[in-house]
């Protein structure tokens, strides 16, 4: 797979990078969270905003984004907004997204925003440029908590994403079945080795889909999310026992 470097870190090169999600209400708790991530083995911290309950106020978010940045220390730092149509709790206008985004990027606290392919729509490119040019590079995710959509959908929506600049494609889908998990993990190779512009994020939900956070380097994953505390999706794992495993299917 293609590899990007943010922070020093080559993501899509040997084993997934790990991120950990801080899902906290206030600012004195998402910066202990920081914090105590700072000294864990992970490589990366995504402060999901729309739990804060200060994400619509600038100058709450620039202090919050401020502090954050310093207690992660040189951990990467992903900075999303989930909207309730993707599974978060942010229920916001566009126009309300767009300005969150663009206090983001322009706080130069964060190494990477998500931008969700959605609720971008039409303004997704010219969201991405501006990510850019503030040196802030952006994963561009879609989320489907009810089903598996068909394998060519899948792909369909991760070169979407890439034709409109994003540093890295993400999905993440809810599998019915095994055929929907398998759907998923060939969807990711076929972006690894037939469209490898980018690296791709790529998750199977729920534990029916755990096997999919575990295999991203044999199956072209580039990052993948563990809980050390509270988990924001279904289907994470513990970084304990996530960790260890990873090692142990390194293919160098």
């Amino acid at each position: 797979m293609s590899c990007i470097t943010v922070r020093g870190c080559a993501i899509g090169q040997g084993r997934p990078k790990v991120i950990l999600p801080i899902v906290e209400e206030t600012q004195s708790a998402i910066l202990a969270r920081g914090r105590a991530f700072a000294a864990l083995a992970a490589d990366c911290v995504e402060f999901r905003a729309d739990w804060f309950e200060g994400w619509q106020d600038a100058a709450a978010l620039a202090q919050c984004l401020a502090g954050l940045r310093a207690a992660v220390r040189d951990k990467l730092l992903l900075v999303t907004l989930r909207t309730r149509a993707e599974g978060g709790r942010a229920e916001t206008a566009f126009p309300a997204y767009a300005a969150f985004c663009r206090h983001v990027w322009e706080s130069g606290c964060a190494d990477l925003v998500d931008l969700e392919l959605f609720t971008a729509g039409a303004e997704l490119p010219g969201m991405i440029a501006q990510a850019h040019a503030c040196g802030t590079a952006v994963v561009c995710s879609s989320h489907d908590f009810v089903q598996t959509p068909p394998q060519a959908e899948m792909v369909a929506r991760m070169c979407a994403m890439q034709k409109a600049g994003a540093d890295l494609p993400k999905l993440a889908v809810m599998p019915q079945s095994r055929r929907d998990v398998l759907a998923l993990l060939a969807a990711t190779a076929e972006m690894a080795e037939l469209h490898p512009e980018t690296p791709v994020i790529t998750m199977s939900m729920g534990a029916l889909g755990g096997v999919s956070r575990l295999c991203g380097e044999a199956m072209g994953s580039a990052m993948t999310f563990a809980s050390a505390g509270k988990a924001s999706a279904p289907g994470q794992i513990e970084l304990d026992v996530l960790a260890p495993i990873l090692d142990r299917l390194r293919l160098e």
